[in-house]
């Protein structure tokens, strides 16, 4: 059958001779190119799927939000949102006040005197990326947010909230002017830092020890996460350079899967190398641990900046027992 008559055979009910009903398309406001294009009809009419389909393994991975406040109308938009995002990665999830400790942002209506008094007796919240909606100022790493929210643009806002909330390196004021100003000053050799640059393309590999040596660093690479979980297990390294896409396992797992082996005072900066540049990657990748995002193809100057962010002070090279897989 062609797209022509699949066209054809396709009814307002879905498919001839389904009794399920179709789903109606995501309103404009919320759908779109937000969470990614709908996927095309298959050339045979497929069999009807629930609106939410059930895995036989773990869920999709949540960005799990903690609300506070709002009006009617823009609670309604919010789920409408969440509704939609059910089919993506990751998904949104809201949680309720028993749970809210756990999540990953909070949204907190400023003009709303309940929402108010809820946050000024967690002080928790200052250790979370937090979005005042309307609200005249914010603790380091939070986010002022102004009414009337374009809900379209809110996985946008919640990647901008993440990356820059407390504790990550754009929380902290950057010294652009200064760097700017000066090229880069090789390391001396006993304090060079190592990196690891872990990208199935050579020519990537090639191209960023070109860039990383000649300012000091010492360079290691790896062409798949296997490969660089089995160098961290043999050396300590200041920082690791991840691409996303890669055979096997992804960046984001790789990225996971370092951060639950290095822990304390063994844990280790992972910056994400990589081409895919929408507000859900960007999420993506700061649920699975990273410290930094960069896109590709890498600014040279921008690269020695978060580097000189993230490599971490004291003994650098040493080496280390071996950590056990589990």
């Amino acid at each position: 059958m062609n797209d022509s008559q699949t066209k054809t055979a396709m009814g307002p009910a879905g498919p001839l001779g389904s009794q399920a009903p179709r789903m109606p398309p995501p309103d404009g406001l919320l759908g779109g190119t937000i969470f990614g294009p709908t996927p095309a009809p298959a050339a045979v009419p497929p069999a009807p799927r629930p609106p939410l389909p059930a895995a036989a393994g773990e869920a999709a991975p949540a960005l799990r939000l903690a609300v506070k406040g709002l009006k009617p109308i823009e609670r309604q938009l919010l789920d409408g949102l969440v509704k939609v995002s059910q089919r993506r990665t990751p998904r949104l999830e809201i949680l309720d006040d028993a749970r809210a400790r756990q999540a990953d942002v909070v949204v907190v209506d400023a003009r709303d005197p309940a929402a108010m008094a809820w946050a000024q007796q967690r002080s928790w919240l200052a250790r979370r990326a937090v979005i005042w909606i309307d609200g005249t100022q914010a603790g380091p790493g939070h986010t002022l947010l102004r009414r009337p929210v374009q809900w379209p643009i809110l996985p946008m806002v919640l990647a901008r909230a993440l990356e820059g909330g407390p504790g990550t390196a754009s929380a902290a004021a950057r010294p652009a002017a200064v760097a700017a100003a000066s090229p880069p000053t090789p390391l001396a050799a006993a304090q060079s830092p190592q990196v690891l640059v872990v990208d199935d393309s050579l020519a990537v590999r090639a191209h960023l020890r070109s860039l990383l040596e000649p300012r000091g660093y010492q360079v290691t690479d790896a062409d798949s996460v296997d490969g660089a979980l089995e160098r961290i297990s043999q050396r300590r390294f200041d920082c690791i350079l991840m691409d996303v896409l890669m055979p096997g396992l992804d960046g984001y797992e790789g990225c996971h899967r370092i951060k639950e082996r290095l822990r304390g005072a063994d844990a280790v900066p992972v910056v994400m190398l990589t081409a895919k540049t929408s507000p859900f990657d960007r999420i993506r990748g700061k649920m699975a641990g990273c410290d930094a995002y960069l896109t590709k193809p890498v600014d040279p100057q921008h690269l020695g900046e978060v580097l000189a962010q993230q490599v971490r002070s004291g003994d650098r090279g040493a080496l280390r027992p071996p950590v056990h897989r589990h």
